[in-house]
């Protein structure tokens, strides 16, 4: 496609959600004999819904905009510098979001990674040095707080059980350092599974993400948070309109575990899995997990469960592929006994399994 044209589809298809309509002919817009289709009486009321969607956005950013901060780290690594003065500090960038007056922030754990110093900077431009509670591997998602800075603009957690396809997405972070930076786009698709090993369900969305929005919100049109940027799909390390942001209610017990613990306790079932082969999807249904291997003197391995074995569902919850399984088991504490169906032999069997500590 011509970029030209490109550009002016994309506009096309913005303003008419906005419920605004382009007239026909070339791609810009041009005044004959003084006229200009802005003072067509018939487009009044189209360009009054589109400045009322533009005025939305403006209000948006400037409610959540106190509530997004910069985040840089640093870290020693086991290497000389290039000029050989010492052990290299590289540094990195990205994002994070209030939670808290108290200045409590949640952020990516791979943004701050081992970081020997994290530093916080706010929108009205003052740094802290943040201290780092703690951060959960499974999730990535961390928690850090900086002190003295006093009373500062919390955002809210949204319902994100309630993010549909096609709603408004806004994204608001610092990518490539660039503070501030405000995208908008709409939610392309929600329970993404199979991105990584967390079983959690990602929310796609076109708002374009880029290196440094890691960590910051994503936001509804009422300036709440329903999910955390994570991740985008692109082979050339730049944003093509394919983002990924953890849901706020797939984490919020995540939060408040590092909030009071600095760590989240999770059980473990002790099996690795796999999908199942064809033979077994025909039988099944297409429900149910492989099970590759049993770790020894674990709760898996105590119940009876053996590698060959199906495991169709836990607590009565039918186990479609390996994340939902991860994502079932990490949810629940060590010690905790879980019910669980497996299929051996084209037979079904029911065990109770104690879980051990992740």
């Amino acid at each position: 496609m011509n970029p030209e044209r490109g550009i002016y589809f994309r506009i096309s298809l913005i303003l008419a959600l906005a419920g605004v309509l382009l007239l026909p002919g070339p791609g810009k817009v041009q005044a004959r004999n003084g006229f200009s289709p802005m003072n067509d009486p018939a487009l009044r009321e189209s360009y009054k819904s589109a400045r009322d969607l533009q005025t939305i956005f403006r209000a948006v950013y400037d409610y959540a905009r106190p509530g997004v901060v910069q985040i840089t780290t640093e870290s020693l690594m086991e290497r000389p510098a290039p000029n050989g003065s010492g052990p290299a500090t590289p540094q990195s960038q990205g994002s994070g979001f209030i939670i808290d007056s108290n200045g409590w922030i949640v952020t990516n754990r791979h943004v701050i990674g081992d970081a020997t110093e994290v530093t916080v900077k706010l929108h009205d431009g003052r740094t802290f040095t943040a201290k780092v509670r703690g951060s959960d591997p499974l999730t990535d998602i961390a928690l850090i707080r900086v002190q003295g800075a006093g009373s500062l603009d919390a955002l809210k957690l949204g319902d994100s059980d309630k993010v549909k396809v096609g709603d408004w997405a806004i994204a608001l972070g610092n990518p490539f350092g660039l503070d501030g930076s405000f995208t908008i786009g709409v939610i392309s698709a929600v329970g993404r599974v199979g991105l990584d090993s967390s079983g959690l369900n990602f929310i796609q969305t076109d708002a374009s993400i880029n290196q440094g929005n890691s960590g910051g919100p994503l936001l509804n049109l009422d300036g709440q948070v329903i999910g955390i940027n994570r991740m985008i799909l692109s082979p050339s390390g730049g944003s093509i309109g394919i983002g990924f942001a953890i849901p706020t209610n797939e984490v919020r017990y995540v939060i408040e575990e590092i909030r009071r613990n600095g760590r989240v306790d999770r059980g473990l079932l002790g099996v690795s899995v796999d999908y199942l082969p064809a033979k077994l999807r025909k039988f099944t249904n297409n429900r149910g997990v492989l099970v590759t291997g049993v770790k020894s003197g674990t709760g898996a391995d105590l119940a009876g469960i053996k590698e060959g074995d199906v495991i169709l569902r836990v607590d009565g919850k039918t186990v479609l592929q390996p994340g939902e399984l991860v994502g079932l088991i990490s949810r629940r504490k060590p010690g905790d006994k879980v019910d669980v169906e497996i299929i051996r032999d084209y037979r079904t069997i029911q065990l109770t399994v104690t879980l051990g500590r992740r």
